[in-house]
C-alpha cells in the first residue's frame, strides 16, 4: 500500500464518482426493482429477435436463420450465436455492470476520459469533456429509441481514438495495446456505420499528422505508427470476425447490396454489368434523413427548426415534448376567436405538439445539441490553440456536418455516395453528426487546459475575438428569428385542396385521393387539411391555426436562443474572471462542468425521464398483447405457414406481427435484396395474390368491423410448403423474372432465370400422381419426402439464399432460384428424402479466426501487464 500514490489516483476516483453520480441523478428510475426502459425501436427489436430467443431456450444456441419476418432471412443483423469471449466481461466491467440506460452514459464518460488521459489533459478538465460528450442530446435520443448498439459503439469511439493518439505520440507499446483493446470493444458492438464515421475521424487526423511528419522528415515514425495502428485494428477486427464476416458476406445480398431497377432510374449508381441493379441503397432512400443546411445550427440552437414529438407514459401519467399548452398561440386563437373552452383548446393544441418540427427530414425525435458552453469553447480554441490538433478537429467536424446534410449538400454528398467506398451501404446521413459530438468536446478541453495554463499573453485578445465571433452567430440567429416563415407546406397541394373544398360534393373524397397521389403531404398541409375538414371548408379558420402554429415554432426558437445566450454569457464571464485573476482555477474546474450539465440535462430530460420507465411485465403485456386474430392463428398446429398483417399501417415497416407469427412483412433496414424487390414490385399497395399464395400466406390479418380488434381470414389459395409444377418458364435476367410474376399461376408454372437452366433440365411430363410434403421444420433444417414416376420440378415456399444446401437422399444437389425469391429442385423419379440445411461456410471460418485472435490479444494483454508492473517496480526502486 505504501507504493500507492494517493494524490495521483484521487482525481481519477473523483472523476468516476462524478460520472456515476450524474448518471444516477439523470436515470434514477432505472435503479428500481423490476423496471425497464421504454424504447420505441427496441420494441421492434424485441419482436424481431423473439423467435431466436425461443429457439435458444429449446436448442441452447441462437439460430443463424430466422423465419419470422420477410419470409425468412439470415439472423446476422438481428441476434445470433457468437462464441464465449473474455472481452464480453471486459465490456461489462467498463460499463460498471450498470443497468440501462445508466451504462450508456457512464461508459461514454469513461471512454472520453481515457481519450483525455491519452491527450495528457488534467483529470478535472477531462470531466468537462466527458460530460459534454456523454450528454449531448443525440445520446439520450438514441437511448430512448432503443439504439443500444449504436450508443455503445459511439461510447467506445473516443477511447479508440485515444489509442491512436498514443501511437502518434510515440508511445508504441501502450498505444498498440490500447488500440487493439478498444478496437475490439468498439467493433464488438457491431454497428458498422458508427465505426465508419470513427474511421473517417482517424483518417483525417492521420493525414494531418502525416503531412507534419513528412515535413519534419519523420517518415520512419509515420510508418511505424500507422503500421502498428493497422495491426491493432486488424486484431480487433479478427476478434470480431464472428460478428463482422457473416455481415459482410450477407451485405452484397441484402437491400444494402443493391436493389432492382425496373425503369432504368436507380437513384443511385448501378453496377457495370447490370444496369438494372444498384450497387447499394438508392440515393433517395439513403438520403431520406438528411440534416437541413440551416438545421446544422441546432448544434448551438437546439430548436432552430423545431422539435419532433417524444411521448412517454407510466401508469396514468405521461410526458410529451414539445408540448403546446393552454397558453400557446394555437390554444389562444381557438379560445379567443372560436370560443373553444380553455381545457378543450389546450387538448387540441397538445395534439398538434408533434407538428412543431418543420425541418427538412420527414420527421424527427429531437435535434443534435452539443451545448452552448462547449460550442463557445470550440470557437475560442480555434483562436487560442496551436496547430497540433485544432485543424484536423475543425476539418473532421466540418466533414461530419457536410455529410450529415446528405441531399441538402448534393454536389459533395452525391459524389461521396457514388465513389466513397462502402458509403452507399448506409442510410440516415444525420448520424454523421456523431463526428462533431466527439470532436467539439475534445477542442473544448484542450482550450480549457490552455486557459488554465495561463501561458499565453494574447489570451485576452483571443477571448475578445471569440466573443465577437459568437456575437456574430447570435446576430445571425436573431435575424433568422425575425425573418424565417417557419413553414413546411406544399403550397401546390394547398391550392388543390382549396379548389376541392370550394364546392364540396360527392366527388370531394375522390378528388382528395387524387391529390394524395399527386402531391406530397407535409406537416403544415396535414394541420391545414385537418382543420379545414373540422370547420367544414372554412379556409380562414384552417389558415389561422397554421399561422398560430408557426408563431409557436418561433416562440420555441426564441426561447432556445435566449437559453444558449445565457450559457455562453456565463461561460465568458467565468473565463473572463479567471483571465483577469478575479477567481482561481478551482472555480473554473467546477463551474464549466456544472454549466455543461445544467445546459444539457434539461434537454436530455425531454427524452429520458421518470415516465420513460415501467414495470417489465406490464410493459411487455402492453407492447405485445394477443389480439383475437393472434389467438386464433396460434391455435394452428402447422409448424410452417405465413401471415400477412394488413390491419393497420405498413406491413413492411412493423415487426410486432413477427413476435407471434412467421410474417410476410417485418421491419429491418437490411432485409434480403430479392425480397425487398418483391415488396416494391409485387406486394406493396395492392398485393399480387399469386405471390402471396406462393409464399404460403395462410392467414391474412384484418381489422374487425368495429375497428377495435383484428380478425384472421384463412387464405384457401395458399400453396403450402412445397409442390410440383407442370412446367418451367425460363427468363433472361431479373427484370423479366419480376415482370413474369405479374400474371402467372405459381401452382402450375415456375419462373426461373436461364442461368439455372443446366440445373433444371431433363424433367419429365407432369405426373398427376406425384406427391411431395414437408415432414419436419426448424429454422436451419427442413425435411421433405417425395414420390413421383418421372423427374419433377419442385418449388418450395422458402426464401432462396446461397447458404441453404439441399440433399436428396443425402447427396448434395444444386438449388435453383424460382419465382424471384423461392427455391426449386429437380427431383428424380421415385421415393426420396429431401433435406435443406443452412450451412454458411463464412460462419465456421469466422469462428476460428475469432477464437485464435482472442487468445492472441489475451496473451498480449498479460505480457503488457507484467511488463508495466516490472517497469513500475523499477521506477520505485530507483
Amino acid at each position: 500500500m505504501k507504493n500507492i500514490n494517493v494524490k495521483k489516483i484521487l482525481p481519477h476516483v473523483i472523476a468516476i464518482v462524478v460520472f456515476l453520480l450524474v448518471a444516477v441523478i439523470f436515470c434514477k428510475p432505472a435503479l428500481e426493482q423490476g423496471v425497464v426502459m421504454q424504447q420505441s425501436d427496441f420494441t421492434q427489436a424485441d419482436a424481431m429477435k423473439h423467435q431466436s430467443v425461443l429457439y435458444k431456450e429449446a436448442h441452447g444456441t441462437y439460430p443463424l436463420w430466422v423465419t419470422s419476418m420477410f419470409g425468412g432471412m439470415p439472423a446476422y443483423n438481428i441476434i445470433y450465436e457468437g462464441f464465449w469471449s473474455p472481452f464480453y466481461y471486459v465490456d461489462k466491467a467498463f460499463q460498471f455492470w450498470l443497468p440501462k440506460p445508466l451504462n450508456f452514459f457512464f461508459l461514454s464518460c469513461i471512454c472520453f476520459y481515457i481519450l483525455c488521459m491519452c491527450l495528457r489533459i488534467r483529470p478535472y478538465v477531462a470531466i468537462l469533456g466527458s460530460l459534454a460528450f456523454a450528454y449531448s442530446t443525440f445520446s439520450p435520443i438514441l437511448a430512448a429509441a432503443g439504439h443500444d448498439t449504436e450508443l455503445l459503439a459511439l461510447a467506445y469511439a473516443p477511447a479508440l481514438l485515444g489509442g491512436i493518439i498514443l501511437l502518434f505520440n510515440k508511445r508504441y507499446i501502450s498505444g498498440f495495446i490500447f488500440t487493439a483493446l478498444f478496437a475490439t470493444l468498439h467493433l464488438m458492438q457491431n454497428h458498422q456505420q458508427i465505426s465508419y464515421y470513427t474511421l473517417i475521424i482517424i483518417a483525417i487526423m492521420t493525414i494531418f499528422f502525416a503531412v507534419k511528419w513528412i515535413k519534419a522528415k519523420e517518415s520512419a515514425h509515420l510508418l511505424k505508427a500507422v503500421s502498428l495502428a493497422l495491426g491493432a485494428a486488424v486484431i480487433g477486427a479478427m476478434i470480431n470476425a464472428i460478428l463482422l464476416l457473416p455481415v459482410v458476406d450477407y451485405a452484397q445480398y441484402s437491400k444494402r447490396g443493391g436493389v432492382l431497377v425496373m425503369d432504368g432510374k436507380a437513384g443511385g449508381k448501378t453496377t457495370g454489368t447490370d444496369k438494372n441493379k444498384t450497387t447499394g441503397l438508392s440515393r433517395e432512400y439513403a438520403f431520406q434523413w438528411s440534416y437541413g443546411r440551416m438545421e446544422s445550427l441546432s448544434l448551438l440552437f437546439p430548436g432552430i427548426t423545431g422539435y419532433g414529438s417524444h411521448f412517454s407514459q407510466r401508469d396514468e401519467e405521461y410526458s410529451i415534448f414539445p408540448k403546446l399548452s393552454e397558453t400557446s398561440n394555437v390554444s389562444t386563437y381557438l379560445q379567443e376567436k372560436l370560443n373553444v373552452p380553455e381545457d378543450q383548446a389546450g387538448n387540441i393544441a397538445s395534439n398538434l405538439s408533434g407538428s412543431i418540427y418543420w425541418g427538412d427530414k420527414p420527421f424527427t425525435t429531437g435535434s443534435n445539441y452539443l451545448g452552448a458552453s462547449i460550442c463557445f469553447l470550440f470557437i475560442l480554441g480555434m483562436f487560442l490553440l496551436d496547430n497540433k490538433h485544432k485543424w484536423w478537429i475543425f476539418t473532421a467536424s466540418i466533414v461530419g456536418i457536410i455529410m450529415a446534410m446528405g441531399k441538402n449538400m448534393p454536389l459533395i454528398n452525391n459524389f461521396l455516395f457514388d465513389y466513397l467506398p462502402i458509403y452507399n451501404k448506409f442510410r440516415t446521413p444525420e448520424m454523421a453528426l456523431v463526428i462533431p459530438q466527439i470532436l467539439f468536446p475534445i477542442l473544448a478541453v484542450l482550450t480549457t487546459q490552455k486557459i488554465l495554463d495561463n501561458d499565453d499573453p494574447q489570451t485576452l485578445k483571443k477571448l475578445r475575438l471569440s466573443i465577437f465571433t459568437i456575437a456574430g452567430i447570435f446576430v445571425i440567429a436573431g435575424l433568422l428569428y425575425f425573418t424565417l416563415d417557419y413553414s413546411k407546406e406544399n403550397k401546390e397541394r394547398t391550392a388543390a385542396v382549396n379548389a376541392a373544398f370550394a364546392m364540396p360534393d360527392s366527388t370531394t373524397n375522390g378528388k382528395m385521393q387524387a391529390i394524395n397521389q399527386k402531391f406530397e403531404l407535409l406537416v403544415d398541409n396535414r394541420v391545414y387539411e385537418n382543420f379545414l375538414q373540422q370547420s367544414k371548408g372554412d379556409t380562414k379558420v384552417a389558415r389561422a391555426v397554421v399561422t398560430a402554429l408557426r408563431k409557436d415554432r418561433q416562440s420555441f426558437l426564441g426561447n432556445d436562443i435566449l437559453h444558449s445566450l445565457l450559457f455562453v454569457a456565463l461561460t465568458i464571464l467565468l473565463i473572463g474572471l479567471f483571465v483577469y485573476k478575479k477567481i482561481n482555477s478551482l472555480i473554473v474546474l467546477i463551474g464549466l462542468p456544472l454549466l455543461t450539465v445544467l445546459d444539457l440535462l434539461p434537454f436530455d430530460a425531454h427524452y429520458i425521464n421518470e415516465k420513460s420507465f415501467d414495470n417489465a411485465e406490464k410493459y411487455h403485456a402492453s407492447e405485445f398483447p394477443e389480439s383475437d386474430a393472434d389467438k386464433l392463428i396460434l391455435k394452428d398446429r402447422d409448424p410452417n405457414f405465413r401471415v400477412f398483417n394488413v390491419a393497420g399501417g405498413d406491413p413492411f415497416q412493423e415487426a410486432k406481427t413477427s413476435y407471434y407469427h412467421n410474417s410476410i412483412g417485418g421491419y429491418h433496414p437490411a432485409k434480403l435484396g430479392i425480397y425487398d424487390d418483391l415488396i416494391t414490385y409485387q406486394l406493396s399497395g395492392q398485393p399480387n395474390f399469386s405471390v402471396l399464395n406462393m409464399l404460403n400466406t395462410k392467414y391474412i390479418i384484418q381489422p374487425n368491423q368495429k375497428g377495435d380488434n383484428t380478425i384472421a381470414q384463412v387464405n384457401m389459395q395458399a400453396l403450402g410448403n412445397c409442390w410440383f409444377v407442370k412446367g418451367v418458364k425460363f427468363v433472361n435476367g431479373p427484370v423479366e423474372e419480376m415482370k413474369a410474376l405479374d400474371n402467372f399461376n405459381p401452382k402450375d408454372t415456375a419462373v426461373i432465370d436461364e442461368t439455372y437452366k443446366n440445373i433444371i433440365s431433363g424433367y419429365g411430363p407432369a405426373d398427376s400422381t406425384a406427391s411431395i410434403k414437408q415432414t419436419a421444420f426448424e429454422n436451419m433444417a427442413i425435411k421433405y419426402e417425395s414420390n413421383s414416376n418421372a423427374a419433377q420440378v419442385a418449388v418450395f415456399s422458402e426464401i432462396f439464399y446461397k447458404d441453404w444446401n439441399a440433399y436428396i437422399d443425402g447427396k448434395l444437389t444444386p438449388v435453383a432460384k424460382a419465382n424471384y425469391v423461392l427455391r426449386a429442385l429437380l427431383v428424380p423419379a421415385g421415393k426420396h428424402s429431401i433435406d435443406f440445411k443452412f450451412e454458411p461456410k463464412v460462419y465456421k471460418t469466422s469462428y476460428t479466426i475469432s477464437l485464435v485472435a482472442t487468445w492472441l490479444l489475451v496473451i498480449l494483454l498479460i505480457v503488457y501487464a507484467v511488463y508495466s508492473f516490472n517497469q513500475r517496480n523499477k521506477q520505485i526502486e530507483q
